[in-house]
């Protein structure tokens, strides 16, 4: 039987690097294991601040690794103030040694020894219900928001009678077309620019937090990070634009089509940052994204927000909620703001890119 003593130690690539590939290929499957280990090694190697703390621990049992689990260093602006915080990610445990309160090791320990936890976003229901077993809050669930460019292919994913199928075709199409026409109108009006950079430029890191500041709580999304987190992903190929109104920076927007072979070609808008409550470079960043991912065979576009204003942007676009909504935690925050702010989630900016689900996805 295994030992629920087993050593819970830092990862070290020239010593754990094997067990941990072993255990992957045992998740993931072989075939898979060389996409996995490009993100895991992009993380090790290249995340900004991996030098501060381990990114990442495992338990061992001699060659073998047991179970592990990341950990992303990150800042946070909270109220204009830096705040250093970690997302967990990436919990495993062999099944050889489920059972043994492994995953309860390895979550307990990281709540443990962070300093503060904004994390653990989109998370398996297993994974959930363990943070909160382990100490984690548990935050009101966050739910996405869907515009359908090919509602018959997007249909086809539903188990729908004829006559619900029928009119949420109606729905959809006259959502569909509601969009492109704001999305040319938005196309055509010559005070915004919207511009397709390859990188970040660091000279704009000053205005990025400037924006970010006119939120309540939100990742600082400086270049460095951006860069390392979209521009040089090991995977996934992310297009960034840039939002400008008579040369001056209002905004930028990251999105991504469907990765290769995916079997639903789903497009995700990952990031996005514009002054708190500003719909127009909002709106001419979505108009863009709409225009080219409709010439494209993609069936639907996903953005997902915290903020009322730009949810109710979205719906007048012909986005609609999705229906399940996706459960995220926190820990170690009741000294930096008081409950009735930092458990709104409008006093947050979280999109999509905030959780580790899209450093993964395309990868598996």
């Amino acid at each position: 039987m295994p030992n629920p003593e087993l050593p819970l130690v830092p990862y070290e690539q020239d010593q754990h690097e094997a067990g941990l590939m072993a255990l992957l290929a045992k998740y993931h499957g072989q075939a898979k294991q060389e996409s996995r280990k490009r993100v895991v090694d992009w993380i090790q190697e290249r995340m900004p601040g991996c030098e501060q703390t381990p990114l990442r621990h495992v338990i061992v049992d001699g060659g073998r690794i047991a179970g592990t689990m990341g950990h992303l260093p990150a800042e946070f602006l909270i109220g204009g103030v830096r705040v250093p915080a970690r997302f967990t990610h990436d919990l495993l445990v062999d099944p050889d040694y489920r059972g043994h309160g492994l995953a309860k090791r390895l979550v307990s320990h990281a709540l443990q020894t962070g300093e503060f936890f904004p994390g653990g976003m989109w998370m398996t229901g297993p994974c959930y219900q363990i943070h909160l077993a382990c100490g984690f809050t548990d935050m009101p669930p966050l739910a996405s928001l869907t515009l359908a460019l090919d509602p018959d292919v997007f249909l086809n994913r539903k188990k729908l009678s004829i006559l619900k199928r029928a009119a949420a075709k109606v729905a959809l199409g006259a959502n569909r077309s509601k969009a492109l026409k704001q999305a040319r109108a938005f196309g055509r009006n010559a005070v915004w620019t919207i511009r397709t950079v390859e990188a970040f430029d660091p000279a704009l890191d000053a205005t990025w937090v400037k924006l970010l500041g006119t939120y309540g709580i939100g990742r600082l999304r400086e270049a460095a990070f951006l860069n390392w987190k979209y521009a040089s992903h090991p995977n996934l190929s992310y297009r960034l634009l840039l939002a400008e109104r008579f040369g001056s920076v209002a905004g930028y927007l990251i999105w991504r089509l469907a990765p290769d072979g995916a079997e639903e070609k789903r497009a995700a808008v990952t990031d996005f940052l514009v002054p708190r409550g500003a719909v127009e470079p909002l709106s001419a960043l979505l108009s863009r994204v709409i225009l080219d991912a409709a010439v494209t065979d993609t069936e639907a576009i996903s953005v997902l927000t915290t903020q009322p204003w730009a949810a109710e942007l979205l719906r007048k676009f012909g986005f609609f909620p999705k229906g399940e909504k996706d459960g995220w935690v926190t820990a170690n925050w009741e000294s930096i703001l008081p409950p009735d702010r930092f458990l709104a989630p409008d006093q947050w900016h979280v999109c999509m890119g905030d959780s580790d689900g899209d450093i993964w996805t395309g990868s598996q």
